[in-house]
């Protein structure tokens, strides 16, 4: 087994904890996805290559060889504001419709 190869089985969990932290101190959104990879939200899929770069950059400078992710927003990432999310609890307490829309 080479040095590369090591290095790489022994990254932690708390190297990948750092490298999210990096990244959101640096003022991108972030999420540690189902696999425990640091995973870059971008605000639109136009916009990957240029985060791509911009991460790769930021996890260079911490010396971090783990695996990483960069994607575009999912239709449910989108958050509510809270306004608005009052305004849909007010109506559903109103009209007293618990069903729930299929």
């Amino acid at each position: 087994m080479g040095k590369n190869d090591k290095e790489l089985e022994q990254i932690s969990t708390t190297d990948k904890l750092k490298a999210m932290k990096a990244l959101r101190d640096a003022g991108l959104k972030v999420e540690m996805s189902g696999s425990g990879v640091p995973t870059v939200i971008c605000a639109a899929a136009s916009d990957i290559e240029k985060e791509l770069k911009n991460v790769r950059r930021i996890l260079k400078e911490m010396r971090y060889n783990g695996s990483f992710g960069v994607r575009a927003p999912r239709k449910n990432d989108q958050v509510m504001p809270s306004e608005s999310a009052q305004e849909i609890e007010n109506e559903h307490e109103a009209t007293g419709d618990d069903a729930i829309p299929a």
